[in-house]
């Protein structure tokens, strides 16, 4: 749970008293939020809640669908890798 590395009461007071500049999380401690979560209640403008998604590049996909299609081709061709099913 990453979430609990920040005291997010803690960066929300920061943002808003200017004490930090712009901030961008992407965990919270817990899930789905409460509705007085310190980050979420007040709209602080200089806080980016985005998702979790690091492995979604188009570069990382590429290679996913590239492995995906060799693990396939190898398997058809009974020399499988990455298996405990039989050939």
């Amino acid at each position: 749970m990453r979430g609990v590395i920040v005291n997010e009461a803690g960066l929300a007071d920061a943002l808003r008293s200017l004490e930090i500049g712009p901030a961008r999380i992407d965990a919270l401690t817990h899930k789905p939020p409460d509705d007085d979560h310190p980050l979420l209640a007040d709209n602080l403008p200089d806080l980016v809640v985005g998702s979790r998604n690091a492995w979604g590049s188009v570069e990382s996909r590429q290679r996913l669908v590239n492995e995906v299609a060799t693990l396939i081709r190898d398997y058809k061709s009974g020399t499988p890798r990455n298996s405990s099913l039989p050939a």
